[in-house]
């Protein structure tokens, strides 16, 4: 794996807090992937950029990576453990409360 590889995998890792913040409960299921594809897009270009390897490929293997690494750590520790539905809930405009962690 490349450097950008490898920042893309650890933004990726940290990323379900930040999209959960941006995200509210009452979002349908889409949606919310859209939020967390163009979040995964985002962190791809930016690792690729800033470690000097923006071109095609690199931003392609970044963005997918930051994809699998998102979908992997939230569904994984973020959801599991109500971290990241108790962010969702409490930046909420509507003042939902999740349920507690749910099983995966």
């Amino acid at each position: 794996m490349t450097d950008a590889q490898l920042w893309a995998a650890v933004l990726g890792f940290l990323s379900p807090p930040v999209i959960a913040i941006v995200q509210q409960p009452r979002f349908a299921g889409p949606l919310k992937g859209v939020v967390m594809l163009l979040w995964a897009v985002i962190v791809g270009l930016g690792t690729a950029y800033f470690n000097g390897q923006f071109s095609g490929s690199s931003i392609t293997t970044c963005m997918l990576t930051a994809v699998l690494v998102i979908g992997v750590a939230y569904h994984t520790l973020w959801r599991p453990s109500g971290i990241a539905p108790r962010i969702e809930a409490a930046t909420s405009s509507g003042g939902r409360q999740p349920s507690g962690p749910q099983a995966v």
